[in-house]
């Protein structure tokens, strides 16, 4: 079993934000590391980073005078609502929760399933985003923009989601340490 002081936290994915906020710099440090729990604490930080930057940019589009949305204000939060959420509700189905059964498979799937599920978050907030904009009205993306930091906050890679997957891992049997496993290799392709 895996012992919770074994995961070092997010003060390394924090160090390693500054450089990967610059996209090249980013890419190459993220690609050749080869710590892909860092690698993934960091994106998620940036991901989220980005959909509250989308939300201030909705504030700040909206002080200007003289927009006119296209679209009702109505519309636009019915079909961001139902956008929003459907797209989380088809992720969950489009990728299936991490491999237990050895690192070398728990690594990728692993990633898999937090990649896909960040994709699906920021889908929801890139649609509230331009339904904001066709309609004039930041609470359309400030709903598509809850939806999308409600489900990054369900996939956030933080210790109690690896102690789950650990205790999974142990109740199998599989010998799988998921947090030495996390650290040891680096983001699959």
């Amino acid at each position: 079993m895996s012992d919770a002081r074994s995961d070092p936290g997010w003060g390394p994915a924090l160090r390693t934000l500054p450089l990967m906020v610059f996209p090249f710099v980013g890419m190459s440090r993220a690609v050749n590391s080869p710590n892909s729990l860092v690698v993934i604490r960091a994106l998620w930080i940036l991901f989220v980073g980005a959909i509250l930057v989308m939300g201030v940019m909705a504030v700040l589009i909206l002080s200007t005078d003289g927009i006119d949305g296209a679209m009702s204000q109505g519309v636009a939060l019915t079909i961001t609502a139902f956008a929003s959420v459907s797209v989380q509700l088809v992720a969950a189905r489009l990728v299936a929760d991490p491999d237990l059964s050895g690192e070398t498979v728990f690594v990728p799937s692993f990633q898999r399933w937090f990649f896909v599920r960040v994709a699906a978050a920021e889908v929801a907030a890139i649609v509230s985003f331009g339904l904001f904009i066709a309609s004039a009205a930041a609470i359309v993306y400030f709903v598509g923009g809850a939806i999308a930091l409600a489900a990054m906050w369900d996939v956030r890679p933080g210790r109690s989601r690896l102690r789950r997957i650990q205790a999974a891992a142990d109740e199998r049997r599989t010998g799988l340490q998921v947090v030495r496993a996390l650290e040891r290799w680096g983001l699959t392709r």
